[in-house]
């Protein structure tokens, strides 16, 4: 008798410990403290390079809603990525719509989430949040799921709401109809719109006849 009570209380004390391991392991996300250089011994290790602004929306992103629900929208796969410096890392329009907005939950993130990773082209996901530190279930509940998924140089990038999804998110929230984006009063330093973006165009060689 005595060894069975001994083996309970070892059992709720191992339960006990793995429970306040998990709740430190979930106690925050500080996205700023985050993306920036980290020192190891002697070693300082520095920060990722700048998201490009085409790239901000990647192929998979993920809006972190309340504690238990997220947004989802989708956008097309994307190849080979070479970051720099000096990369335009501001935000590129992409005209997201509420509608383009599906609200999920973290009762079905890992079915959802193999349903909608593809394996012919590079996911490139993004968890985005309105504020700087994450607490939520929900993002410690996706990023663990999306870990299932992540192959070869697929990645998955934690990052601020940007002006675009903060005012579509809005009228989702509020049930608002939003009819154009030429409505909005968009911060021009914030987003940059198609006629903003400059294409340079390769030169094309004419092959002529000996």
């Amino acid at each position: 008798m005595a060894k069975i009570f001994i083996s309970f209380v070892i059992c709720i004390f191992l339960s006990n410990c793995s429970k306040k391991e998990n709740q430190k392991e979930n106690i925050h996300y500080i996205i700023s403290k985050e993306s920036k250089g980290k020192i190891t011994g002697n070693d300082t290790i520095p920060p990722n390079l700048p998201i490009p602004g085409w790239l901000v929306y990647g192929t998979n992103t993920f809006i972190i809603n309340t504690d238990s629900t997220a947004y989802y929208f989708q956008n097309k796969g994307i190849g080979f990525i070479c970051g720099t410096p000096n990369a335009d890392i501001i935000p590129y329009f992409i005209n997201l719509q509420p509608k383009d907005l599906i609200e999920i939950s973290n009762k079905n993130l890992y079915e959802f989430i193999k349903l909608n990773y593809k394996d012919n082209f590079r996911n490139a996901t993004f968890i985005a949040s309105q504020s700087d530190t994450l607490t939520s279930k929900i993002f410690f509940d996706l990023r663990k799921s999306l870990k299932c998924f992540i192959r070869d140089r697929d990645f998955c990038i934690v990052r601020r709401t940007t002006q675009e999804e903060d005012t579509v998110l809005k009228y989702k929230r509020n049930d608002e109809s939003y009819y154009s984006s030429d409505d909005i009063k968009w911060d021009k330093t914030k987003i940059k719109f198609p006629e903003e973006v400059k294409f340079v165009k390769p030169l094309i060689q004419i092959k002529t006849k000996p």
